[in-house]
């Protein structure tokens, strides 16, 4: 895992520097804030010296991207938020899925139902409670188990705008305007009576404070706080989700009471869920398959992330065309596997568990 952070990193190095030679300043600022985002995983995955080294080098490559920044808004008028990070976060979209179309994970949609869905179907029943419409929770779990989809899903059931947004978008595209980014995010979602709100990999921004983080990373997660405590506001409540892969790098003070306070484990899909997921792969093919070859498949796949499922189907659609296949036979699939890797290993799976441990967390 080590050396997949490290090589992420040296990967947007490299494409910042690319970007730098073409004078594309937006790109080079992109591809060093996310450099700047795998240095900080790499610090928290180490200790000592290493662990101060990269947390350097983190904040260092911050403050690059804050230059690209101001040389890019040299060269042009920074987009307004209704312009280019409208693109992003799709305003007013209502998603057209709901939470039947999520497979399996019925233990977190049975969280968000009771949590999110029922209070806000029921307002007047739950007010007679004290219970407010509205809070946060967060979706935590290795990697391409659908957490976004999920966020969506809840927006879909409810018929509701949603707003979604990674860190990288705050943290990256927009370096030196970040808090006025995050207050415009949530001004335009209470513009509607209610709305959902989802922001991704809360770890980049929203990591443990220490006396070497960086400034702008200390005034955007104040920001964040200040937002959070409003999200209840009976007037124009705001639903909020959101996702990490490693939530151990995530401050505290946003887990508490009134803020994400609930947390739902997102894993990865069992046999009937990854059975969906690869009929829903398959769904758009008009080619012959082999009886059986889909039970085969999920059987084998033990292990496997949503999206590495997606990832496995494609491989097989694109052998079968180059080899020129006259079906999807069990052969055929058995190589694409063959060629195949988990994304999630027993290192992030055990990292998980023991934060779960230290926080005496019960997954529901």
């Amino acid at each position: 895992m080590a050396n997949f952070n490290l090589d992420k990193k040296k990967e947007h190095e490299r494409l910042a520097e690319k970007a730098l030679r073409s004078n594309d300043y937006d790109l080079a600022k992109f591809h060093t804030a996310q450099a700047a985002k795998f240095a900080f995983i790499l610090a928290d995955r180490c200790e000592g010296v290493m662990r101060a080294a990269y947390e350097s080098n983190g904040n260092d490559l911050v403050e690059i991207a804050e230059e690209l920044q101001k040389r890019s808004n040299g060269l042009r008028r920074e987009a307004s938020w209704d312009g280019e990070v409208a693109g992003k976060c799709r305003l007013g979209e209502r998603p057209d899925i709901t939470l039947d179309d999520v497979a399996g994970m019925e233990n977190v949609k049975n969280q968000i139902r009771l949590r999110m869905i029922e209070p806000t179907r029921n307002a007047e029943e739950a007010k007679r409670h004290g219970l407010k419409v509205g809070g946060g929770i967060l979706l935590y779990g290795p990697p391409g188990t659908g957490k976004t989809f999920i966020a969506k899903a809840v927006a879909g059931e409810l018929d509701l705008p949603f707003y979604s947004i990674t860190a990288a978008d705050v943290f990256g595209k927009y370096v030196g305007e970040s808090e006025n980014n995050i207050r415009d995010l949530f001004r335009e979602a209470r513009k509607n009576p209610l709305s959902v709100i989802f922001i991704d990999e809360l770890e980049t921004v929203f990591r443990k404070r220490t006396d070497s983080i960086h400034e702008t990373t200390q005034k955007v997660i104040t920001v964040i706080l200040q937002e959070l405590d409003g999200v209840n506001d009976r007037q124009n409540p705001v639903l909020l989700l959101g996702a990490t892969n490693t939530p151990w790098m995530i401050d505290e003070a946003f887990m508490r009471a009134g803020r994400f306070d609930v947390l739902a484990y997102v894993g990865l899909p069992e046999a009937a869920a990854r059975k969906k997921i690869i009929q829903n792969a398959f769904k758009d093919v008009d080619f012959p398959i082999d009886a059986d070859a889909l039970e085969m498949l999920v059987e084998k796949t033990d292990g496997y992330s949503g999206a590495d499922l997606k990832g496995v189907v494609q491989k097989i659609k694109q052998m079968a065309f180059d080899q020129k296949a006259e079906k999807y036979s069990i052969e055929l699939m058995l190589d694409a596997l063959s060629a195949s890797t988990p994304s999630c290993n027993s290192e992030t799976m055990e990292r998980i568990v023991s934060w779960e441990k230290e926080n005496d967390i019960k997954r529901s």
